[in-house]
């Protein structure tokens, strides 16, 4: 993946450089997505992870788009692409939505960084919320979501409503997907592991499932859904028709 930067008293710098173990199967997905160049969307994209791999793989063929609405956690990824010298990156301090607008958005004083997410049934202190902008990816992209080639989401269980304002996106006939699935984290957003599949399944199939653990998975919905509610998983998706046709690798 290359050079990264490390955030004292980050989860997920502590995650990346002590051990080592972060989503290697995903990570590699993305990069070989991300040489295909185009535009690569990073969807909650943290301190950055996701982003500085992908802009590197990209080079000058592609440009990456980082969307990450915590303004502590914002801070973190505008330094790490800076430092790092990423300027095929555009980051914006928003959330992604099926509308644009304002939204509420619960992000921890605690420094819980990796489990901010938009308002729901989740119980928060008022202290936690604020209110962040919220963007539909159709619209970040405009003319360009034909030329979005990767997508990444990691949005703590609004999934679904986030691809519901990435239409034009999804039926490009090229963009690759990273979802993330959490069946309690679904719930509390007001979706479903159920209803989040059938929509992707419209356009793409799902060909790979990674564990909490980083095994690999038999990529089913019976699969998915079989396990405990509070276990995420990440899936890869490819458009309908892609599998035995020449990808990226």
């Amino acid at each position: 993946m290359g050079p990264f930067v490390y955030h004292p008293s980050d989860y997920l710098s502590r995650r990346v450089f002590l051990h080592n173990d972060f989503e290697h199967q995903e990570l590699r997905f993305a990069i070989a997505a991300a040489r295909a160049g185009g535009t690569i969307l990073d969807i909650g994209a943290n301190i950055g992870l996701y982003t500085a791999a992908c802009a590197r793989a990209a080079g000058a063929r592609g440009r990456v788009i980082a969307l990450e609405p915590g303004p502590t956690t914002f801070k973190k990824l505008a330094q790490t692409c800076a430092l790092l010298g990423l300027d095929n990156v555009t980051a914006l301090q928003a959330a992604a939505g099926r509308t644009s607008g304002t939204v509420g958005f619960v992000g921890y004083r605690s420094g819980r960084d990796v489990h901010q997410h938009l308002v729901d049934r989740r119980p928060y202190e008022p202290g936690d919320r604020l209110q962040v902008e919220c963007r539909r990816l159709d619209e970040v992209c405009g003319p360009d979501a034909e030329a979005v080639t990767l997508m990444k989401l990691d949005v703590e269980g609004h999934e679904l409503e986030v691809l519901e304002g990435a239409e034009r996106i999804l039926t490009n006939g090229v963009v690759q997907v990273i979802v993330e699935f959490g069946a309690a984290a679904l719930g509390a957003a007001g979706a479903s592991t159920e209803r989040l599949w059938a929509f992707m399944a419209r356009t793409h199939e799902c060909i790979g499932t990674v564990g909490q653990d980083g095994a690999s998975l038999v990529p089913t919905l019976d699969n998915v859904t079989s396990h405990r509610p509070d276990t995420v998983l990440n899936t890869l998706w490819v458009p309908l028709g892609a599998v035995g046709r020449s990808r990226p690798c």
